[in-house]
């Protein structure tokens, strides 16, 4: 366990002056249990879980731990974990980890229990997730982006199945930074940004692949070595940077790669793509062999999924500056079919086909 006198922030300084900070977790599930499991190493945090009875009744009885496809490992128990928000009034900084369709609901709670300078780190996925709470929140309001997918692999353990750093909202605010330099000093990178928008934008050109792994319904690194995925993948791309370029934002590239080029590479045949995705892409990519993105694992769980802030946001946005969005509508109406139950998904053959009989 780290001392609290010994994390490290963005500045290289050593201290919490000595007093504790209290952390919340709300909506505690695989990532808020996986970043909360690294935060229960230093002894100057008091970290508070919140989330649904079973998973308090799960770590009450297997502990929490986090292991990740670097290898890293951390383990913590006993876990104060509360189904309930009342002890939220306690808390100096909110991890605010739950999925993006359940914050609507969540802001009533938040709002009753929370003090009002307590600042709120929003970790979801999609955009104008921070424009949301800011309306309907007294808190400073943060963004983090997580790049990576978290699983449960058994009870009360929770695996990093993707690489990659997480992008936080630069802040003032010395809890904060404070909780930031812990996760650095356990090798959980951290950067900082004061253009939070072009993290999001950039974010999102990856997390267009989300849609498509559920609906193929293969690991990822399957998925991206079939021809017809990464030709609707590089489609959707497509259609999301001619937005960002109308809008004049231009999104933070998560690979090597600048992101122009990410469509031209998914399109090459498989056996050069193969070749270049590993000298150019896989090290900021890497990824277990069974690994599956987020919305593939609310569809196995039956919970409704992202899609209306990841491709829905593509289309939203499609429609407001007047330029044609296809793929991903068609994406989102897959989806949609899937959460439902109702009628099976056009296939990802099927999609290409009424995308190219549609142009």
């Amino acid at each position: 366990m780290l001392s609290g006198q010994q994390a490290q922030d963005d500045a290289g300084q050593y201290s919490t002056a000595g007093q504790r900070y209290c952390i919340g977790i709300v909506g505690a599930g695989s990532v808020g249990c996986y970043l909360g499991a690294y935060l229960c190493q230093d002894s100057a945090l008091d970290v508070k879980f919140f989330g649904r009875e079973t998973m308090a009744l799960e770590l009450a009885a297997n502990g929490l731990s986090a292991t990740s496809c670097d290898h890293q490992a951390y383990f913590a128990q006993p876990v104060a974990f509360y189904s309930s928000l009342n002890s939220l009034i306690e808390c100096d900084v909110v991890l605010l980890t739950v999925k993006a369709p359940a914050l609507v609901p969540m802001l009533t709670q938040l709002k009753r229990f929370l003090r009002p300078e307590v600042p709120v780190v929003a970790m979801q996925n999609g955009i104008g997730i921070g424009e949301m709470l800011t309306q309907d929140l007294a808190n400073p309001v943060l963004r983090a982006i997580v790049p990576f997918n978290v699983v449960k692999n058994r009870a009360g353990q929770f695996h990093r199945a993707t690489a990659g750093n997480i992008v936080w909202q630069q802040s003032q605010h010395t809890a904060v930074n404070y909780v930031i330099s812990v996760f650095n000093h356990l090798q959980l990178p951290v950067q900082t940004t004061t253009d939070i928008t072009a993290a999001e934008y950039g974010k999102l050109l990856l997390n267009l692949n989300n849609a498509l792994n559920a609906i193929s319904n293969v690991p990822l690194k399957q998925q991206l070595l079939d021809t017809d995925c990464r030709l609707l993948l590089a489609m959707a791309m497509q259609e999301w940077l001619a937005i960002c370029s109308k809008a004049k934002i231009r999104p933070v590239p998560y690979t090597r790669l600048p992101n122009a080029m990410l469509p031209w590479l998914l399109r090459l045949p498989t056996i050069l793509f193969r070749r270049l995705f590993h000298h150019m892409a896989a090290k900021m990519l890497a990824m277990d062999e069974q690994a599956h993105s987020s919305m593939w694992d609310d569809i196995q769980a039956k919970k409704r999924t992202e899609i209306m802030f990841l491709n829905g946001a593509v289309v939203r946005m499609g429609q407001l500056y007047q330029l044609p969005t296809p793929v991903n509508t068609l994406l989102v109406e897959q989806i949609k079919r899937l959460e439902s139950g109702e009628a099976e998904p056009l296939s990802i053959s099927e999609i290409l086909q009424q995308v190219k009989l549609e142009s």
